[in-house]
């Protein structure tokens, strides 16, 4: 018996010290439960108010851009500083990152849970996690596009209108009329308007090769033309001449495109030239006409830069305007020259396009163009070289970019 109560004794004593040194464990595992529930992030939900929302590393306007979101899209945020709300996101590679986005550029669509600041939590240890601001999140190895969505490729169609400068077709032209009016002794009413303007039709197929840069494959087509006509009066009678320039174009372009913003781009690249140049002279005197026409092509490199503004409409397709300077001095035209009058006499011509000048009887010379199978050299003729047609000008055009 005495046995039994000395047992009894013993067993309650180890009960109690077990409890004794158990109670505290339990304890802490209960308050560090509690308090990993409390430290949870809490979060609530911001909606894209405007076309294009930036995500910035830091809570500045001049903080480098991480992200954006498209309008409509929504964001989780951590909380708020100043104007600028902490909010994650996901890329489409990478892990959840962080940033700021300012006020102006999201709603919010639930109330902001209060959340006290940091240096009044009492009596909490806080790990290494927590303590580190949200810039400092790690950022995946492949940062995130700069002008989401991203795309293989994307296709540009655009017109508009270009100005070019025509060069020997142009001076051959005035050049003519002023020749043809000094030896009749008269000054011509009306005047010979040169081909300038023309319109342009392209589309080109761009690569995005990183976030800042593309590689761009693209053709246009442009095609001026310009009617003059000049009155030389004499006397009773009087004769007219009418010429008609024209200039056309193929061009076939590598280019290469930088973002240095998302809306706005910068270009440069080489082009090869598909080229052809038309000239029309007609003068016509009472009941007889006569008249030159002639056309020739040829090929030669061009050089083309410029910039442009990329504005997105939505995630697949943007408007575009962009302003293109070109530089194409282009030669060694080849091509047909026909005369004929009204008396029916007809002769043709093959050869080169040339330039040369043409003395009058005071000594003033004029430039001329036209096709001849040898270099000119008759008597009066001097300066002969192959003509130049100038393709060097600015074009304005505006299109669509659809993203695939």
């Amino acid at each position: 018996m005495g046995l039994l109560v000395s047992c009894s004794a013993f067993r309650k004593e180890f009960l109690k010290k077990r409890f004794i040194k158990t109670c505290p464990l339990v304890l802490g595992l209960f308050l560090l439960c509690v308090l990993s529930v409390q430290a949870q992030e809490k979060t609530f939900k911001l909606r894209v108010v405007t076309e294009l929302a930036n995500i910035r590393l830091k809570p500045d306007i001049g903080s480098e851009i991480i992200h954006q979101m498209l309008q409509g899209e929504t964001l989780e945020s951590t909380g708020k500083e100043g104007e600028w709300y902490i909010v994650k996101f996901k890329p489409d590679e990478g892990d959840i990152m962080y940033g700021y986005v300012h006020e102006s550029l999201v709603m919010a669509l639930e109330q902001p849970p209060l959340v006290k600041p940091i240096k009044e939590i009492k009596e909490r240890e806080i790990t290494e996690e927590e303590q580190r601001p949200p810039t400092q999140q790690p950022i995946p190895a492949t940062q995130p596009s700069l002008r989401p969505p991203k795309s293989p490729f994307e296709l540009y169609f655009s017109g508009g209108g270009i100005f070019i400068d025509g060069g020997d077709l142009n001076s051959g032209a005035q050049g003519l009329a002023d020749y043809y009016g000094y030896n009749l002794g008269v000054e011509g009413k009306g005047e010979v308007k040169p081909a300038h303007l023309s319109y342009i039709l392209g589309g080109e197929l761009v690569f995005p090769l990183s976030s800042y840069i593309q590689l761009g494959l693209g053709v246009d087509y442009f095609l001026g033309e310009k009617e003059s006509r000049v009155e030389f009066e004499k006397g009773s009678s009087s004769e007219i001449f009418t010429t008609r320039p024209k200039i056309q174009a193929l061009p076939l372009r590598l280019v290469i495109s930088f973002y240095p913003l998302p809306y706005f781009y910068a270009k440069i690249g080489a082009e090869y030239y598909f080229a052809k140049c038309t000239y029309f002279y007609r003068f016509q005197k009472e009941d007889f006409g006569e008249e030159w026409q002639g056309e020739a092509k040829a090929q030669d490199m061009g050089f083309l830069g410029g910039f442009g503004f990329d504005w997105t409409l939505s995630p697949n397709l943007s408007f575009i305007v962009e302003l293109t300077g070109r530089y194409a001095k282009i030669k060694s035209f080849e091509g047909t020259d026909t005369y004929s009058d009204s008396e029916g006499l007809k002769t043709t011509e093959e050869g080169i396009l040339y330039s040369y000048y043409a003395k009058g009887a005071g000594g003033e010379s004029y430039p001329l163009l036209f096709i001849r199978d040898k270099v000119p050299s008759e008597a009066g003729v001097f300066d002969p070289q192959e003509a130049i047609i100038d393709f060097s000008g600015l074009s304005l055009k505006a299109g669509f970019k659809i993203k695939f």
